[in-house]
C-alpha cells in the first residue's frame, strides 16, 4: 500500500512539474504583459516591456504604446486610439496589429517615415483616451482615429483601484505557472460564475441568440466630445470608426447605444465610419468573443484604414 501511495505521489509530482514547464515554455505563462495604474486615465500596459505570451510578442514603448519608441524625428504621425480592439492584447503579436501594418505600408507608399501610434488599453472608453492625450500630448500628430464600439457610449471612467488586484491587470508576474492558470483562467471562467453570478468575459452567443456588451455609465461618455475638441484645438482631423459587436453584425445594424454615438457624430459634424458598411463578417472575430478581431480582422482593419489615412496625409487636412 505504501509503495502504491509513493507511486501515485511520484507520478502526480511528475505531472505537476511537466505541466509547469509546459505552461511556461509553450504558452508564455509567467510572462504576462504587466500594467500600471494612473490617476488620470486609470491604467495602461507598463512601459518598455518585451514579453512573449501565447506565442505572440508584446512590446511597449516608453509611453506604454504598442509601438516602437517615439522619436524626435517623427514628423508624420497618426494616432490610432481605442480599447482592446486596437490594443490586440496577448492574443495578437505586435507585427499583426493594424497599427504596425499601417505604419509599414504607409512608410513604403510615401517613401518617408510614417508613425501609426497604438494608444489603447482593454476596456478603455474615449474618456480614457482623452485623458491620456491631455497628459502626454499629441506627439506631433497629423490625424486622430478612434476605433469605438457601441458599449463605449457609456463606458465611463470610475477610477476603481483594480490594478494589481484584478488578475487581468497584473503588476507583477506569478511565481508559478499553475497558480496563474488557476487564478486567471480556470477559476474565473469556469467556477467563479457559478458561485457569485459574475461573467469573466463576454462569450459569443449561440446561433439565434443576441448578446451584447453593456456598460454601467449614467451619462454619454464625455470623451467623444473631448477628443473632438483636442483635435480641433490642434488643427488636425479626427474621425471615428464604429466597430460592431457580433450581435450587431448578425442583426445588420447597431444597437441603441451605437445609434447614440452616430447621432452624436452627426450633431457635432464629426466624421464617423460605420464598419458595418465595410462588409465585416464574424470570420474576422476571435472564437468565443463578441468584439475582438482575430489576425485576419486586424488585416481587414488595416486594409480599410489604409486609403483613408493615405488620403488625409496627402491632402494635409
Amino acid at each position: 500500500m505504501l509503495k502504491l501511495l509513493f507511486r501515485i505521489f511520484f507520478f502526480l509530482a511528475l505531472a505537476l512539474i511537466a505541466g509547469e514547464i509546459y505552461l511556461r515554455y509553450q504558452y508564455g505563462f509567467l510572462s504576462a504583459p504587466l500594467y500600471v495604474a494612473d490617476p488620470d486615465f486609470e491604467y495602461i500596459y507598463a512601459p518598455n516591456q518585451d514579453v512573449t505570451r501565447f506565442g505572440n510578442r508584446i512590446r511597449t514603448n516608453e509611453y506604454s504604446m504598442r509601438s516602437e519608441p517615439v522619436r524626435s524625428t517623427d514628423t508624420t504621425v497618426i494616432l490610432l486610439v481605442g480599447d482592446s480592439v486596437v490594443l490586440g492584447g496577448s492574443l495578437t503579436d505586435n507585427d499583426s496589429l493594424a497599427s504596425t501594418m499601417l505604419e509599414k505600408r504607409l512608410t513604403r507608399t510615401l517613401e518617408a517615415p510614417v508613425r501609426v501610434l497604438n494608444i489603447a488599453a482593454g476596456s478603455w472608453g474615449p474618456d480614457n483616451v482623452a485623458a491620456y492625450l491631455t497628459k502626454f500630448g499629441l506627439f506631433n500628430a497629423d490625424l486622430i482615429c478612434l476605433v469605438a464600439s457601441s458599449h463605449d457610449a457609456y463606458d465611463n471612467m470610475i477610477h476603481e483601484n483594480i490594478v494589481g488586484i484584478d488578475p487581468n491587470l497584473p503588476t507583477e508576474q506569478y511565481d508559478w505557472a499553475l497558480v496563474e492558470l488557476w487564478e486567471r483562467y480556470i477559476y474565473p471562467r469556469y467556477i467563479k460564475g457559478y458561485t457569485d453570478g459574475s461573467i469573466y468575459f463576454a462569450p459569443r452567443t449561440a446561433p439565434g441568440q443576441v448578446g451584447a456588451i453593456h456598460k454601467s455609465g449614467v451619462e454619454f461618455n464625455p470623451g467623444f466630445a473631448q477628443l473632438a475638441a483636442i483635435a480641433r484645438q490642434a488643427g488636425i482631423p479626427f474621425f471615428i470608426v464604429l466597430h460592431p459587436e457580433i450581435s450587431e453584425i448578425e442583426f445588420g445594424n447597431y444597437n441603441g447605444e451605437g445609434r447614440e454615438i452616430i447621432q452624436f457624430a452627426e450633431r457635432d459634424s464629426i466624421r464617423l465610419i460605420r464598419e458595418l458598411d465595410w462588409g465585416t463578417t464574424v470570420n474576422y472575430y476571435r472564437e468565443n468573443d463578441v468584439v475582438h478581431y482575430n489576425t485576419q480582422g486586424q488585416i481587414f482593419l488595416a486594409n480599410k484604414l489604409y486609403p483613408i489615412f493615405l488620403d488625409y496625409l496627402k491632402s494635409g487636412n
